[in-house]
């Protein structure tokens, strides 16, 4: 696909990876609809890194654990910026929720962020990029969903369907709209991060060392650039890419 001057969509693009796609993407000659729920602050900072005319560019708040709100996102990005050509799901939430104590709340927040948000919002813009004959929609799944993790598990169970769901909206979508998912391994640890629990994280990891968001902004771009060649069209195209 020839990104240039297309739009592309990054959901949580205020902070950590989804500042850094949302970057990467804008270098690569893209208009951003830069998407956030709190992070207002951190969305205008990822305007202000992106080059060029910094009003080529969009920033849109959104709850996306709200249908109607995924929605009304979808109708003023493609009304104020134009179709969108990429998606990112990025957007998630990460805490810990021990077994014996998770609350239905818990549960339901979780699973609404990381799994139904990005299913809604892939069906929202999904038709009109097949219809156009191009797109992509790129899943930020988690390695946890094949090892999940004993305290976090809506979050891994998220992650996990997520992968599923990956895999179903490549056929559904196919052959115009590719779908893949990018599946981080310990990459810019939040602040809050125990110490303990990071260096196990780097001992367990195979390389031994904490991942850089330039591993992942690589495999955004080679999913965003990949053009599928004319014999596999007719076969759904969906990658899992463990990084670290």
């Amino acid at each position: 696909m020839d990104l240039e001057n297309k739009v592309a969509l990054v959901t949580g693009a205020g902070v950590r990876i989804g500042q850094a796609v949302a970057v990467k993407l804008g270098q690569l000659g893209m208009r951003l609809v830069i998407h956030y729920h709190h992070s207002e602050e951190g969305a205008k900072q990822t305007i202000q890194r992106l080059p060029g005319k910094k009003s080529r560019h969009l920033v849109l708040q959104a709850d996306l654990k709200d249908v109607s709100a995924i929605k009304e996102l979808v109708h003023k990005a493609e009304k104020q910026a134009g179709p969108v050509s990429v998606l990112v799901n990025n957007a998630a939430e990460f805490f810990p929720t021990p077994l014996f104590s998770v609350a239905e709340e818990e549960w339901d927040h979780l699973l609404a962020l990381n799994l139904k948000a990005p299913f809604f919002l892939s069906q929202a813009l999904g038709e009109n990029m097949k219809s156009s004959g191009e797109g992509k929609i790129i899943n930020m799944v988690d390695v946890s969903a094949e090892r999940p993790w004993k305290s976090f598990l809506p979050y891994c169970a998220s992650k996990a369907a997520l992968i599923s769901l990956t895999k179903g909206l490549a056929r559904a979508l196919s052959p115009e709209v590719q779908v893949n998912g990018i599946a981080p391994g310990t990459v810019l640890p939040p602040p809050e991060h125990i110490e303990m629990d990071l260096t196990a994280s780097v001992e367990n990891s195979l390389l031994k060392r904490i991942g850089k968001a330039e591993d992942i902004l690589k495999a955004v771009e080679y999913l965003s650039l990949i053009h599928i060649s004319e014999p596999t069209r007719r076969t759904p195209i969906s990658y899992a890419v463990f990084c670290l």
